[in-house]
């Protein structure tokens, strides 16, 4: 009976390991300009997290920002709704929020209170969400939003964004990859 319980606990505890895991990769970012630097620092990291999900559903995927002095905010992406989708396409809201208007295709990420409930160091009391785009260049922009980007739905049936203000944007940074 024992051997049976150590068999079964030692079975859940490598299906929790499995359902943790992930693969990370770590990004150094360098302020690519004077306003950046004074917003987030000379330096920061951003770690990518990607955890895989059951059959049929999107990975979980988390953007973590880490300022030298040790603080971290983490967001992750918004990968699983329409609007999502929708906000993301090259020439979309969020591609127009961060002033793309080519191919580029950002990445939209939201905060969830307990991630960020630390000392946020963009945005005041921290972004409601994140775009963020890697260019091929080695640069990476970075646009904090107030507040979520609002859809409704046309009388034709379309998905269209409501104009999003000037004002929701609480910081606009500029790295290079190094």
């Amino acid at each position: 009976m024992r051997s049976i319980i150590l068999a079964a606990a030692a079975l859940a505890l490598s299906a929790c390991a499995g359902a943790g895991g992930g693969t990370t990769t770590r990004t150094n970012l360098v302020a690519a300009d004077a306003s950046t630097s004074l917003i987030a620092g000379e330096r920061i990291t951003a770690d990518l997290t990607t955890r895989s999900a059951p059959e049929g559903m999107d990975p979980v995927v988390t953007l973590t920002l880490r300022h030298a002095d040790g603080r971290a905010m983490a967001f992750q992406q918004a990968n699983h709704t329409n609007n999502d989708l929708a906000a993301q396409q090259p020439g979309g809201a969020l591609a127009q929020i961060m002033g793309l208007f080519g191919e580029e295709s950002p990445v939209l990420y939201r905060a969830t209170p307990a991630q960020n409930s630390g000392a946020p160091f963009l945005c005041g009391g921290g972004p409601a969400a994140l775009g963020y785009v890697d260019a091929a260049d080695g640069g990476v922009r970075i646009v904090g939003l107030t507040q979520e980007i609002q859809f409704e739905t046309r009388p034709d049936g379309q998905l269209e964004s409501v104009p999003y203000s000037p004002d929701q944007v609480c910081a606009r940074l500029s790295f290079r990859r190094g």
